[in-house]
């Protein structure tokens, strides 16, 4: 039986493996939260990783709140940068594979095409400065490890797009959304299965990059109109097409191509509005 160490384990991401660890028999677990494991803190990391001889680590692990990452910036490179850093150091000469949880917002959304693997980051927020930077110390680095691209997670726990919207249209009649970001949502659930069956398969595990998504893409606004028609609230979701000076910047075109994971392993992501499906039907 494989182990594998999933970090940041009050998230959603982490959350989310937590719930689906019964259905992979071939592996054990190992959800650590910031109260256990502070992967910030590296006396505690090191101990935990030469003590446990871990296969994986999958970090969900980051500091994801991107207003708060422009006044907290050192904090954001902590966290989403040099913990990682120092991940790879420890695993290097071992036979622990890092699978690092990578962004979107690491373009600047200003291309018309969706966004490839090889397509040059130039992030336009320090959040996704931050994520960048965790790619480069990967490429840096000689430890095993690849990188998952992802954009717009979401599902029924914690703190994300949908719930906030959840939240927003139980207590108000109207809500404005911008209709300027377009996108990929993506369930955790189905991001953290694209993980396992990565675990699963014969890669060089040399910083290789992969975009997961699920298929199509939607507005801001139009996924939030697709929230609550599925939940049948009657609120109102009307088109914010103005963003304020004092808005932190974010890429307008989020989308990721999933070319390469369907070209390589025949695997292609279900469309968006099918996994909300899922996720609305466990929250009812």
């Amino acid at each position: 039986m494989k182990k594998i160490l999933i970090t940041g384990g009050n998230g959603q991401l982490a959350t989310t493996f937590r719930n689906l660890a019964s259905e992979y028999k071939n592996y054990q677990f190992k959800i650590k939260s910031k109260n256990n494991l502070d992967i910030t803190n590296s006396s505690s990391l090191k101990r935990e990783i030469y003590t446990n001889d871990y296969d994986f680590i999958i970090n969900c692990a980051a500091y994801t709140n991107v207003d708060e990452a422009e006044t907290q910036k050192d904090k954001a490179l902590l966290v989403n940068s040099e913990s990682v850093k120092s991940i790879l150091d420890l695993i290097d000469d071992t036979k622990t594979k890092l699978i690092q949880i990578s962004t979107d917002y690491i373009f600047d959304g200003k291309q018309q095409a969706f966004y490839k693997e090889e397509d040059i980051p130039n992030p336009i927020n320090h959040y996704g400065y931050s994520k960048l930077l965790a790619e480069e110390h990967i490429f840096n680095s000689k430890s095993k490890a690849l990188i998952v691209r992802t954009s717009w997670l979401y599902s029924e726990y914690c703190d994300n797009f949908l719930i906030k919207i959840l939240n927003l249209a139980s207590k108000q009649e109207k809500i404005n959304v911008t209709n300027l970001e377009i996108g990929s949502p993506t369930y955790a659930l189905d991001l953290a299965k694209f993980c396992l069956f990565l675990c699963d398969q014969n890669l060089s595990w040399d910083g290789e990059i992969y975009n997961f998504s699920n298929s199509g893409y939607t507005s801001r606004y139009n996924f939030a109109k697709e929230i609550v028609k599925k939940l049948s609230i009657d609120c109102n979701i009307t088109p914010k097409k103005i963003k304020s000076d004092l808005d932190v910047l974010r890429p307008l075109n989020s989308r990721l191509s999933l070319d390469k994971i369907k070209s390589k392993f025949d695997y292609t992501p279900i469309d968006w509005l099918n996994s909300l499906d899922i996720c609305i039907n466990r929250i009812k």
